[in-house]
C-alpha cells in the first residue's frame, strides 16, 4: 500500500506548526469506473480520501487550494470556534473510513465558518455524498447530494464561475445531474440543455455527450412515470 503514498509537510495557516500529510501517487492509480455525477471511481487508493489536509495541533481543515494565508480575524474566530474545542489528533497516516468522513466534515464546518464561496463548500459536500456512495451508505449520500446542490446552484447564480472549482459548462451539467438524482426531472431537462446550448460546448466534448446521454435518461424517466418534476 505504502508505493501509493508520499509525504508532504504542511504549514498550518492559523497556528503555524509544521506537520506531514499523506499524498497520493496518482500516476499509480487504475480507475475502475465513472458515475454520472463525475466520480471517479479507482481500484486500491481513492485520492479524495486524502483531499482534506487537517492540522493536528489547531484542527484547521482545508483542501490544498484553500491551504492558503488567513486573515487576523479568521484565525481569532477560529481558535475560538475550533482550537479551543480541538482534541489533537493525527490525520497524517492511512486513513480509516471514520478519519475520511471527519475530515469532510470537518473541513464543510471551517468553510461555513469562514463564508468560502458556495462552489467550494458545495464541492466538499458532493465529495463526501461519493464517499457514503462507497459506503452504500444512500440516506447520507442523498442528504449530502441535496447539499452540494443547494450550494451549487447558489455558485452559479452569485459567483464568478471562472475563480470556482467547476468550469461554467461543467458546472451547469453538474447542477443538472444533481436535479436528476433528486427527482426533479424537469428542472435536470432545462440545465441539461442550458450546458448544450453553451456557445464553447464543443470544446468540453465529454460534457457534451454526457448532457446527451442524461438528457435522455431524465425525458426517458419523466415519461415512465408520468410526472410533472
Amino acid at each position: 500500500m505504502d508505493e501509493f503514498f508520499y509525504n508532504k509537510n504542511i504549514e498550518c495557516p492559523c497556528c503555524k506548526i509544521t506537520f506531514t500529510t499523506k499524498r497520493v501517487r496518482r500516476r499509480k492509480l487504475r480507475i475502475v469506473g465513472r458515475d454520472s455525477d463525475l466520480n471517479i471511481k479507482y481500484k486500491d487508493v481513492n485520492p479524495l480520501h486524502y483531499l482534506v489536509w487537517i492540522c493536528p495541533n489547531c484542527g484547521y481543515s482545508a483542501t490544498e487550494s484553500e491551504y492558503t494565508e488567513l486573515t487576523k480575524d479568521d484565525i481569532k474566530l477560529l481558535q475560538k470556534k475550533i482550537q479551543s474545542k480541538w482534541v489533537q489528533r493525527d490525520y497524517g497516516g492511512i486513513r480509516s473510513l471514520k478519519e475520511v468522513e471527519e475530515s469532510y466534515k470537518l473541513a464543510i464546518l471551517i468553510a461555513k465558518l469562514l463564508n468560502k464561496t458556495n462552489a467550494y463548500t458545495g464541492s466538499l459536500c458532493l465529495r463526501l455524498a461519493w464517499f457514503y456512495r462507497e459506503q452504500n451508505d444512500m440516506e447520507n449520500e442523498k442528504k449530502f447530494l441535496s447539499h452540494a446542490l443547494e450550494y451549487l446552484e447558489k455558485a452559479y447564480q452569485q459567483e464568478h464561475i471562472s475563480n470556482s472549482t467547476f468550469d461554467e459548462i461543467t458546472l451547469t451539467y453538474l447542477i443538472g445531474e444533481l436535479h436528476r438524482k433528486q427527482g426533479n426531472t424537469k428542472k435536470a431537462v432545462q440545465w441539461y440543455a442550458k450546458a448544450l446550448e453553451h456557445p464553447d460546448i464543443k470544446n468540453k466534448r465529454q460534457i457534451q455527450i454526457m448532457a446527451r446521454e442524461q438528457w435522455r435518461v431524465a425525458r426517458e424517466e419523466r415519461q415512465r412515470n408520468n410526472i410533472e418534476k
